[in-house]
């Protein structure tokens, strides 16, 4: 009898343990899963931000190619301007001494030379961008800025620097004040500038107003989501985008924070005063540095 007890007792112990054994070996497996679900989860984080950084720059590329075939149009039809020129004159000087026809044709081919070597710096550059070479749109955009359409030359320039005086602008292309104000007004009625103050050009909305991913930022941490913030912030300094992308963090990070009500206060009050009137950049990246201490505090 007492040993018939002992060997049940010892059978039982025995399940135990191989029980105990394959719970361990399944909780390893989980664990493992696990890391290689995070893993998967990090590289698709990854994938989808090169994804974004891709499309960013076909939209780049896109727009510089569009400002480039203009570039290209505004030189072809200055040539057939010069050689219509040309023949009007011919026409007209056949009575006039060889020598002021000899000088009008040195002066036209002059202009040609010119235009040709413009038209072969543009066409390498062109080239460079289509074969994705590195630095290629940057030497694009001097290129349009050296030989381009004045319209496209000055749209270019304020694309480049964010903003532009009118005086500036003259200055930068030896161009007459009035030329400018002209092509300016025409720039605004495309919607691809806007006129400040009078004499102040500033890229059009449409060049200023970044779109925050939030669908990939919500799956970021909220130390991340910050630094995603600080980095958004200094891609543009227009106050209705960076408005927005302070609203869209703290619908994210409210429901991933405890106890941050102070702080989602602050930052819908700062996005406030954003959306009102543009701020202090500079001020801005540091307080989203000290929104991250403080959100790194919460825990």
């Amino acid at each position: 009898m007492s040993d018939d007890v002992n060997d049940r007792l010892r059978d039982k112990t025995m399940q135990i343990v191989s029980l105990n054994q394959r719970v361990e070996a399944l909780q390893a497996q989980l664990s493992g899963s696990q890391r290689r679900c995070a893993q998967f989860t990090e590289r698709i984080s990854e994938l989808e931000t090169a994804l974004e950084e891709r499309n960013n720059e076909i939209q780049l590329l896109t727009s510089e190619l569009s400002r480039a075939k203009g570039a290209l149009d505004s030189m072809g039809r200055e040539m057939q301007e010069i050689r219509a020129q040309q023949s009007q004159q011919m026409g007209k000087r056949q009575s006039e001494p060889d020598e002021s026809v000899k000088g009008e044709l040195e002066l036209a081919q002059m202009t040609i030379e010119r235009l040709r070597e413009d038209l072969k710096k543009f066409s390498a550059a062109a080239n460079s961008v289509v074969n994705g070479e590195e630095g290629s749109v940057e030497s694009l955009r001097q290129i349009l800025l050296e030989i381009g359409d004045p319209k496209f030359r000055i749209l270019n320039l304020v694309l480049s620097q964010k903003t532009a005086r009118v005086d500036e602008i003259a200055s930068t292309f030896l161009m007459d004040v009035s030329r400018v104000n002209q092509i300016v007004d025409a720039l605004q009625a495309a919607g691809e500038v806007e006129i400040q103050d009078g004499s102040t050009i500033i890229p059009a909305r449409k060049y200023r107003e970044t779109a925050v991913p939030k669908e990939e930022w919500a799956k970021l941490e909220p130390l991340d989501v910050f630094a995603r913030l600080e980095e958004f912030v200094g891609k543009t300094d227009d106050n209705t985008t960076l408005a927005n992308a302070i609203e869209t963090v703290v619908e994210i990070l409210e429901q991933k924070l405890a106890r941050s009500g102070a702080l989602m206060f602050q930052m819908r009050k700062t996005a406030d005063a954003w959306r009102k009137q543009s701020q202090n950049v500079e001020e801005l990246h540091y307080t989203v540095r000290e929104w991250r201490a403080r959100a790194q505090a919460l825990g």
